[in-house]
């Protein structure tokens, strides 16, 4: 599982000692997103053609749009949207899918950092309330529960569940290093990428 950024939301227990997943889902779902990225194989970026991903080396032909899906969450008081770099890098453009909303609303990379693969984003939404807040790695420990909001495969607001497994996982994916990577058996798919 690819998160840079965890939440620093704890979920409270049911009477038999387990997390209520249903109450954090419910508190903070508004403040999920899916992302749809159009990228241009005619742009003539002058770089040939490269895998949409850093785990797929499937090519879609010349001079066709293609899209890689993510999923991004409001992070910051003024609407800020946090994803992966990875989800956005090469777009032409960049598509949310907000919670409530019909239409897609078109978003504009504001910041972003690849060596930490993280991408901040800005778009004309309503702020969700309450929105998620960005906690600490050094607070994560073996064998918590983890819930994963996403967009796995474009189904937006898709919750899986599972423990953290380890902590500080070196990754090569492409030509991606990622150095300290939180490990969890939550299930995870092309999708979720981004999301809390």
């Amino acid at each position: 599982m690819v998160k840079k950024a965890q939440t620093s939301v704890r979920p409270k227990r049911t009477s038999t000692g387990l997390p209520n997943f249903v109450t954090l889902v419910q508190r903070y779902k508004k403040a999920v997103m899916g992302i749809e990225v159009v990228q241009s194989l005619t742009t003539g970026r002058g770089l040939g053609p490269r895998p949409l991903f850093p785990w797929d080396r499937s090519q879609p032909r010349q001079g066709r749009s293609a899209m890689n899906i993510g999923t991004g969450f409001v992070f910051h008081p003024r609407g800020y949207i946090l994803t992966n770099e990875h989800v956005v890098s090469d777009g032409d453009r960049i598509m949310l899918r907000v919670f409530g909303k019909k239409d897609l609303v078109e978003a504009q990379v504001v910041g972003r950092n690849r060596a930490h693969d993280i991408a901040i984003l800005s778009a004309d939404i309503p702020i969700p309330s309450p929105i998620l807040k960005i906690g600490q790695g050094k607070d994560v420990h073996v064998g918590e529960w983890v819930l994963a909001i996403g967009s796995p495969l474009g189904l937006d607001n898709t919750v899986t569940v599972g423990i953290v497994s380890a902590k500080n996982r070196p990754l090569q994916i492409g030509d991606r290093e990622y150095p300290n990577l939180i490990q969890t058996d939550a299930a995870i798919n092309r999708g979720n990428s981004g999301g809390p």
